[in-house]
């Protein structure tokens, strides 16, 4: 189906909501932008996988606490990488366990000083049910604003404003939404991290 068709059959599904004129032009805005971001070629999400990778905060440094998406951030925070999972997979958050964690000689590889590239707002699908947090890799990849330069992103960090799913989540747009903050390493990515597989649909690149 292609992009027009979808924005009239969204179109006349904004009917069924008490919006203006200004809301509904606003949410046509984002949902025409979501469908174009869906048709970035696989090849260059792929590219995009490869150069940029998503950081995982947990609470406390602690490297059996729970994933932190939301709240006050603390030094005591520990960020970490994550070995590779399927670019599509719902979720790489919340299915994330300590031996997700790549590590170095047993211990957290350590996550370079960064500094901020920039932050934008993510749309995520709910799959069968709106009610657990699902976002996937390829969707922040894919969402990555034209005015930011992919290429100089090396990481990015996920956050939702809450952990209560109806206070993420849009129904309108039928999509749970979050902040995704992209950082940049000094020194870039390592060849390690550089170097892991791309996995896309259960294949391996």
């Amino acid at each position: 189906m292609d992009i027009e068709k979808k924005l009239k059959e969204f179109e006349h599904r904004l009917r069924l909501h008490a919006l203006t004129e200004s809301e509904k032009e606003n949410y046509l805005a984002i949902e025409r932008k979501i469908l174009d971001s869906e048709q970035l070629p696989v090849s260059q999400l792929l590219e995009r996988a490869r150069r940029i990778k998503p950081l995982v905060r947990l609470q406390k440094g602690d490297i059996s606490a729970r994933v932190k998406t939301s709240g006050e951030f603390s030094e005591s925070d520990l960020l970490c990488f994550c070995t590779p999972c399927d670019i599509r997979e719902r979720s790489y958050l919340y299915d994330f366990t300590p031996e997700r964690i790549v590590r170095c000689k047993g211990k957290p590889l350590p996550v370079p000083p960064r500094e901020k590239v920039g932050e934008f707002t993510c749309y995520h699908e709910t799959g069968d049910f709106y009610g657990i947090l699902l976002p996937s890799v390829n969707e922040v990849l894919q969402q990555i604003p034209a005015e930011i330069d992919w290429l100089d992103v090396d990481a990015f960090e996920l956050t939702f404003s809450s952990l209560n799913f109806m206070e993420v989540y849009d129904g309108v747009l039928d999509r749970h939404v979050s902040d995704v903050i992209l950082y940049r390493f000094p020194n870039r990515l390592s060849s390690r991290l550089r170097g892991q597989d791309v996995i896309f649909e259960g294949k391996r690149y």
